[in-house]
C-alpha cells in the first residue's frame, strides 16, 4: 500500500497566528530557538473586556513535567483587557543534543476572574483554559533545511498489536509536524484523520483504524 501524507507541514511552515476561543490570543504557532540567542519571545494578547490572570512555562511531556532547560518570565502576571504581553523564553545553557532539534512545550494557562454580580458563586463553574505549543530548540551548523525534511522521511506499514499502523522513520535533524496522515484509496470514513511529528532522528507510528 502506498502511504500518502496529505496537508503536510513542517516546523518551518506554519506561520498563521493561533486565536483562541478563550480571550488570549498567542502570535506564533510554535516557537524556534536557535542555539546563541539568549532569548526568543512569545506575544499574547487580550481580546476579552476583563482581566485574565496568566501562567506560563516549559516542559518536556506533557505527562512526564521533567525539569527542561528553559524558562519563561514573566511566569505569573495579570494581563488587563485589551492589552499585550511578551514571554521572555531564556536558554540556560545546560546541554542539549546538537546534532538534531529538540522539542519541548510552552505552556500557557488563561484563568478567568470571577463573576462580581455573581448570586451564587457556589454553583458556578470557573473555567482555566491551558494552550500548548511546541518549542524547537535548533543547534547551529545542522545538515539540510527544514523544507525538505519532510522529503527525508521513509514510510512502511507494520503490525502494531493486533492491527497495523503507518511508520514514519526521519533520519534527519529536523522535526517534522503533519496536519493529516492517511492511506490512499481508503475511504474518508475508515481512514480516521491523525495528526503528530516525526522526531528528529526517530520514528513514529500512525494507527491504521480502517
Amino acid at each position: 500500500m502506498k502511504v500518502v501524507m496529505a496537508h503536510v507541514l513542517s516546523t518551518l511552515l506554519i506561520l498563521c497566528s493561533w486565536p483562541l476561543q478563550a480571550g488570549i490570543q498567542l502570535d506564533s504557532t510554535r516557537i524556534i530557538y536557535p542555539a546563541g540567542k539568549r532569548e526568543v519571545t512569545l506575544g499574547l494578547t487580550n481580546h476579552s473586556p476583563t482581566p485574565r490572570l496568566i501562567q506560563a512555562w516549559v516542559d518536556a511531556d506533557e505527562d512526564n513535567p521533567a525539569a527542561v532547560p528553559f524558562i519563561v518570565m514573566p511566569p505569573i502576571f495579570r494581563l488587563d483587557a485589551h492589552k499585550g504581553q511578551s514571554l521572555r523564553i531564556i536558554y540556560s545553557g545546560d546541554a542539549l543534543a546538537q546534532d538534531r532539534e529538540s522539542v519541548f512545550w510552552i505552556n500557557v494557562l488563561e484563568v478567568r476572574p470571577k463573576r462580581a454580580n455573581a448570586s451564587n458563586e457556589a454553583n458556578a463553574v470557573k473555567v482555566s483554559i491551558r494552550s500548548r505549543l511546541k518549542l524547537f530548540y535548533r543547534p547551529e551548523g545542522l545538515p539540510g533545511s527544514p523544507e525538505k525534511a519532510v522529503s527525508l522521511l521513509h514510510w512502511r506499514i507494520v503490525p502494531d498489536g493486533s492491527g497495523y499502523a503507518i511508520e514514519c522513520k526521519n533520519p534527519g535533524a529536523y522535526n517534522v509536524s503533519f496536519n493529516d496522515v492517511g492511506l490512499k484509496g481508503v475511504s474518508e470514513k475508515e481512514n480516521k484523520k491523525q495528526n503528530g511529528m516525526c522526531p528528529a532522528m526517530g520514528n513514529h507510528r500512525f494507527r491504521i483504524t480502517g
